[in-house]
């Protein structure tokens, strides 16, 4: 080889290296970029979910700037990660987008590669503006519990940015461009602000080092601030729900079909007392099963008063019905019940399940005592008692400090005190907030999301709560509903301006009830005086006086005050907290209502509910917003909750949730039409009760046949009555009732219950005998035993279906509880006392008075038997005492009064 061809071949390898080199260059430089290569990508397959109409979790695809804001889950994407990007994952897992052609693997690679890169992600990233939206929350969270509304140290407001500019005594607390020089930085870095003796005693924890470069780097950057406001619905189209969405059918107005006669006969030849009546025999008659006949009178009467009243009939009322052949004498017994003081005590207990009603505050630890709290319990018995419209009834408790102007009023009427004791309904859930070291902002925002749970459940048949954290994973409620739902609360549930349970309560009793209070302490200090006054003047007995002054002091009564919710002005902003954490808020939102219940075009109308009003009017807005005539939840949870109380099962089996995942209706035109009639009848909790009990479908027989088993053997088509088990407040008051030891007294402060260091809790007799159960101490952590084996709830935060278990204890508990003996031997007494010592009409006088019902010739004879088997054996025992003979038998008698409680007839009603 020549040294010219060896050259030669050496310059053409050259020359192909510095090709390969410059191609492969060029390549690089070829960058993956966001507007040319990975927005083409996510506008053909992601933008239906998340594009400029719709953004799903929160998470906008648009541009780049959106793709880098944290949507409800957190970031999309993590620059140099593409493994930890949400996005990614969720792209290669299938899940996006969840419908239609996914990314190919080359769009994922292109995808892969973006991240990996993250300049423009970086990029954005740095550039994005801190504005006032990260400052202002905070500035709530860290510093205004000392610097804003309510407490102003050194004249000092740091809820704006203008009130940061004007300072306080010490000066401006920032100066533009400058955080070094700017006071508010230098006293956070000296542990100044806040101060750390008093971190416990505000419920603050100071700024981490994050936050704090956050603030100096706004401040830096000249305090810049965005125009943009409060997300709240407006009369455009609502992004986040389609029409698809509110076609679920709970999410649509209630429409009646009116039935096409009023009596219908069925093809058995039975008759429809009303309209019920026609719509079930209507389904029965498809399923082609015979309609049931009439229950028997006594087993009627015994059904409708317990279903009424929950006690049951005085053997006198049973034997004038048996005895009655007036054809209105059912319905005349119904109207006597409804006006029953009793009726009250009865259904106030349903409703306080769903307001998660407790006398105490539920804590863990330490479950103290909630005062005044029976005010609200007393408020929802006279509600009832008085057929209440629940309309008004909702607009009390959701909004009752802002119907009347209770601060300017020269008289506190009835309808005042009522209004603002009805709020407590929004006070009712478990709160620990107490105590300072569990009162901050989490704890907080834990009793509000209880609130909201209650709220949702009660009044909407909705699990709103499991929109709190993300998106709801199957109804159509963004987070940001969740939210606004919380603002239109704000102004007396503010996390950020809170009140601790012992500043709970208002002064605003009626004018007649402080007059009362009033005189009796002026009585108690003209006595003192004139104890005093001798005092001076006689120094023998000042011993004697000093004890009767203390005496007299030991008589004054606490002021009467009421426990409520109340409106406290201009309420702090709100923001959805990503993945509902405190420490990460996002966009601010106003007040608003579910958007899926909505036209998607009607924005909830919040003002002032009177001129001049300091109260915003939001809560008065959503109760009128939940009340209006065809809103498609309220009527239809109401009344099916009803319906479950006097049928043992609902026509929407699950009455907490009417959403997607919830049970359809067995009969949704019944339901609808019970629905649109209720409120056509003023919203008259009364009349639903009527037209219910007056229909044949209520009236009929719990008797199981082997055809209705076979054609119907879940009952789901009402071919016969259910047999119930009596809850547990009916079964306590039940056998008080038939041993003559319950006591008539009603309302005020609840009855103490004493707790044995073995666990069992018993409720306290007073001198008249024991009061209803919906008077004993409903304290969270000691329920009364007996209430809580026949599942009585504890309340977490409420109760919208109560178990109905049957379970060993309760028979064992009815057996062996001391206080359930001592109850059946004053039952003894009374069958005594009315029934002579004739054995026979003692053993028939009990049967009547217990259950209603004439004991058979064979019942008879069986306990006269063992009567007299049990009373030799007591005579054996107490054969060393006097009255022997007399004590054996009433023992005796005991025994079978005993017996006749634990019975299966006297627990369950037919």
């Amino acid at each position: 080889m020549t040294l010219t061809c060896y050259f030669a071949r050496r310059l053409q390898l050259s020359l192909l290296v510095f090709g390969l080199l410059s191609c492969a260059t060029g390549k690089a430089a070829e960058k993956t970029r966001f507007e040319s290569d990975i927005q083409p990508i996510l506008r053909a397959k992601c933008f239906v979910c998340h594009g400029d109409e719709k953004q799903k979790g929160g998470l906008s695809l648009a541009s780049l700037l959106s793709l880098t804001e944290r949507g409800e889950s957190g970031s999309a994407v993590l620059a140099g990660k593409p493994d930890e990007s949400l996005l990614l994952k969720m792209i290669q897992e299938g899940e996006m987008p969840p419908e239609g052609e996914g990314l190919s693997a080359e769009q994922i690679g292109v995808l892969r590669r973006w991240i990996e890169d993250g300049t423009e992600i970086r990029k954005v990233q740095r550039e994005r503006a801190i504005t006032q939206h990260r400052i202002i929350p905070l500035m709530l969270l860290r510093c205004t519990a000392c610097h804003g509304g309510r407490r102003r140290e050194a004249d000092l407001d740091l809820r704006s940015k203008a009130g940061m500019i004007a300072g306080g005594k010490s000066g401006p607390a920032v100066l533009p461009g400058k955080p070094g020089e700017s006071l508010l930085i230098k006293r956070i870095r000296a542990e100044q602000m806040p101060p750390r003796r008093q971190l416990v005693s505000v419920s603050v924890k100071p700024m981490d080092a994050g936050e704090l470069a956050v603030l100096e780097a706004w401040i830096a950057a000249g305090l810049p601030e965005s125009p943009v406001g409060p997300d709240v619905a407006t009369t455009d189209p609502d992004p986040l729900i389609s029409n698809e969405d509110r076609e679920h059918w709970a999410f649509q107005p209630p429409r009646a079909q009116n039935p096409v006669a009023r009596e219908v006969r069925s093809g058995d030849g039975g008759l429809a007392e009303n309209s019920i009546d026609y719509f079930i025999m209507s389904k029965r008659r498809e399923h082609d099963i015979a309609t049931p006949g009439e229950a028997d009178k006594r087993v009627l009467i015994r059904r409708v008063y317990f279903d009424l009243i929950g006690l049951p009939p005085s053997l006198e009322e049973v034997e004038t019905f048996v005895a009655s052949d007036d054809p209105r004498s059912y319905e005349r017994l119904v109207d006597r019940l409804l006006a029953s003081p009793r009726y009250g005590e009865r259904w106030a207990r349903h409703w306080l399940d769903v307001a998660g009603y407790a006398d105490s505050e539920g804590s863990q630890n330490e479950d103290r005592i909630r005062p005044r709290m029976w005010r609200y319990r007393d408020y929802v018995i006279r509600a009832f008692d008085s057929d209440k419209p629940y309309d008004r009834f909702l607009h009390e408790q959701i909004a009752g400090d802002e119907l009347a102007d209770y601060e300017s009023a020269k008289v506190i009427t009835d309808e005042i005190y009522d209004n603002l004791v009805a709020t407590g309904f929004l006070r009712t859930t478990p709160d620990r907030t107490f105590a300072n070291i569990t009162n901050f902002v989490p704890d907080r925002l834990e009793l509000i999301a209880d609130e909201i749970q209650v709220l949702g459940s009660a009044v909407m048949g909705l699990t709103l709560q499991c929109a709190r954290c993300h998106s709801h994973k199957f109804d159509p409620i963004p987070q940001r509903d969740y939210y606004r739902l919380a603002a239109t609360l704000k102004d007396a549930l503010d996390e950020h301006d809170w009140l601790g349970p012992q500043a709970r309560s208002l002064n605003f009793v009626t004018t007649e009830e402080r007059k009362l209070w009033e005189g009796h302490e002026a009585g108690i200090n003209e006595q003192i005086a004139a104890q005093k006054k001798k005092l001076e003047s006689d120094d023998a007995a000042k011993k004697k006086l000093e004890e009767s002054i203390k005496q007299l002091e030991a008589q004054r009564k606490p002021e009467p005050r009421i426990r409520a919710l109340w409106s406290r002005g201009q309420p702090s902003p709100t923001h959805i907290l990503k993945r509902g954490n405190y420490l990460t808020p996002g966009r601010e939102v106003g007040p608003g209502v579910p958007s899926m219940l909505t036209d998607g075009q009607t924005p909830l109308d919040v003002k002032p509910p009177w001129p001049g009003a300091k109260q915003s009017g939001r809560r008065l807005a959503l109760a009128r917003w939940l009340t209006e005539p065809d809103h498609p939840l309220t009527a239809r949870v109401i009344v099916n909750r009803i319906w479950k109380h006097h049928f043992g099962q609902a026509l929407v089996a699950t009455p907490g949730n009417f959403g997607v995942t919830g049970a359809k209706p067995t009969h949704p035109e019944l339901l609808d039409w019970l629905a649109v009639e209720f409120v056509r009848q003023g919203w008259s909790i009364k009349a639903l009760h009527r037209l219910i009990l007056t229909s044949h479908t209520y009236r009929m027989s719990s008797q199981v046949t082997p055809e209705s088993l076979a054609a119907d053997p879940e009952n789901g088509f009402y071919s016969r009555m259910n047999l119930r088990r009596l809850e547990a407040e009916p079964l306590r008051d039940s056998l008080l009732s038939v041993a003559d030891e319950l006591s008539g007294s009603a309302f005020g402060s609840p009855d103490d219950v004493d707790a044995r260091a073995d666990g069992l809790v018993t409720s306290k007799r007073l001198a008249g005998g024991w009061r209803r159960s919906i008077y004993v101490l409903h304290r969270r952590t000691k329920l009364p035993t007996l209430l809580e084996s026949f599942d009585s709830p504890q309340m977490g935060p409420n109760c919208i279906e109560r178990d109905e278990s049957i379970v060993a204890p309760q028979a064992l508990h009815l057996l062996n509880d001391a206080m359930v003996y001592q109850l059946a031997s004053r039952f003894a007494e009374r069958i005594e006392r009315e029934a002579g010592d004739d054995v026979e009409a003692q053993v028939r006088r009990g049967y009547l008075i217990a259950l209603g019902q004439e004991p058979t010739s064979e019942v008879v004879d069986a306990a006269r038997e063992i009567l007299a088997e049990i009373r030799k054996q007591w005579l054996v025992t107490l054969k060393d005492q006097s009255d022997c003979e007399t004590e054996a038998a009433h023992r005796a008698l005991t025994n079978l009064c005993h017996a006749i409680m634990n019975s299966a007839a006297f627990v369950y009603v037919d």
